[in-house]
């Protein structure tokens, strides 16, 4: 979902919480939003595609342009052999 969607849902009081976690593919930092139900909305661009951060700050700071919740960082960087 787009900012805007995703602010509209935080306004409706849907959303609860925010979760940054780090992606192995793009090796940026993803944000998800939770619902009280446990629905996960992830952050996208107009296409549907994820949006990645180049720092854990980065995505905070984009959370806190959509709603002001609590939000879990993880921390854990995965690593895999080829």
């Amino acid at each position: 979902m787009t900012t805007s969607e995703l602010r509209e849902l935080y306004q409706a009081g849907k959303l609860r919480s925010a979760r940054v976690c780090h992606d192995t593919l793009s090796m940026g930092w993803l944000v998800t939003f939770y619902d009280d139900e446990g629905n996960q909305f992830e952050l996208t661009d107009t296409l549907g595609c994820r949006v990645s951060y180049e720092s854990p700050k980065a995505a905070e700071d984009k959370v806190h342009q959509v709603a002001d919740c609590p939000t879990r960082v993880d921390s854990l960087y995965r690593f895999f052999e080829v």
